[in-house]
């Protein structure tokens, strides 16, 4: 053998011994759906069917109720360690309480996994997709989004990887009309009203009603400024100073409606007067004073009080 072809064969040998010891390029991967809504579980939608498919085929076929507890917002579904360029795919239908057949709002959402990679792919459920009686949803393939039809496919190239505080830094990042820059103090105002907030006055009465399931409530409703439109914490509670008695608290994150004035409102808060100890009876035309605390995600707290005079019959 000749110089030059030793030294080919050495070069030849060389570069299969390099190429055996390189690492292997990563040949699974996982996407993150993180889901945010605009729709309130327990008010605007009571149910969500999910649907998640990867490479054509179901990976998971669930409905997620309020009254069980497991519909709530932000949400995340994960379909993990995948094979490189895997098409996954969401799909949600979202119920209201008046219709169980026909889902107020569908949303697809679609992309491909890519290798050693844990990708974000954010959804969001947004009031301008919910569906009115009478029309049809966007047609299949596409999906709603910003209020149109459009394409639910999007290139891996433009997703974010996972980070568990994607959801806090959403909400931070995002513009919020209950709480624009240079917020001053938070207020919130209690009034009541099962659809839309109506103002109270200190001892005005206020309708009790019973339950879809047993005990007997009122609607209380708030209006609010400068605390942050989703994520943020609600809480109800209440005390009868003429029987020494305290309410059991509710407690909801839901998102807030936009109001006049800068204000925002939520409506429809069941508030739930009777317990073990005290029932409806001994409660009836008593005096309840009514407080609402508001919690976001900043930490920032706003108080409302009101005391209202229950009626003496019950709706």
């Amino acid at each position: 053998m000749d110089m030059r072809s030793f030294l080919l064969a050495a070069f030849t040998l060389c570069s299969l011994v390099l190429a055996g010891c390189a690492p292997a390029a990563p040949t699974s991967g996982t996407v993150v759906v993180g889901v945010t809504s605009e729709l309130r579980a327990g008010i605007d939608i009571d149910r969500m069917r999910v649907l998640l498919r990867a490479g054509g085929e179901v990976r998971g076929d669930s409905v997620l109720t309020h009254e069980g507890g497991q519909l709530f917002f932000p949400k995340e579904f994960i379909l993990r360690d995948l094979a490189d360029g895997t098409a996954v795919e969401i799909t949600l239908e979202a119920f209201g309480a008046a219709d169980a057949a026909r889902p107020r709002l569908v949303r697809t959402a679609s992309t491909r996994v890519v290798g050693g990679s844990t990708l974000l792919l954010p959804v969001r459920l947004e009031q301008e997709c919910v569906v009115p009686p009478g029309n049809d949803a966007c047609p299949a393939p596409q999906t709603c989004m910003a209020g149109g039809c459009s394409a639910p496919d999007v290139d891996p190239r433009q997703l974010d990887p996972y980070s568990a505080s994607w959801a806090e830094e959403e909400v931070a990042g995002a513009p919020d009309l209950c709480k624009p820059k240079d917020a001053g103090e938070p207020v919130v105002l209690v009034g009541e009203g099962q659809a839309d907030y109506f103002p109270l006055d200190d001892l005005d009465e206020v309708q009790v009603e019973a339950g879809p399931q047993g005990g007997y409530h009122i609607f209380v409703a708030i209006r609010l400024k400068n605390l942050r439109r989703s994520g943020s914490i609600t809480v109800v509670g209440g005390a009868v100073p003429e029987l020494g008695h305290t309410l059991d608290p509710l407690r909801v994150i839901f998102t807030f409606d936009e109001d006049e004035g800068g204000f925002c409102k939520l409506a429809g808060l069941r508030f739930r007067l009777d317990s073990r100890e005290v029932g409806i009876d001994a409660l009836l035309g008593k005096v309840v004073e009514v407080d609402v605390t508001v919690t976001d995600s900043e930490g920032d707290t706003g108080t409302g009080k009101r005391k209202v005079t229950l009626s003496r019959t019950i709706l």
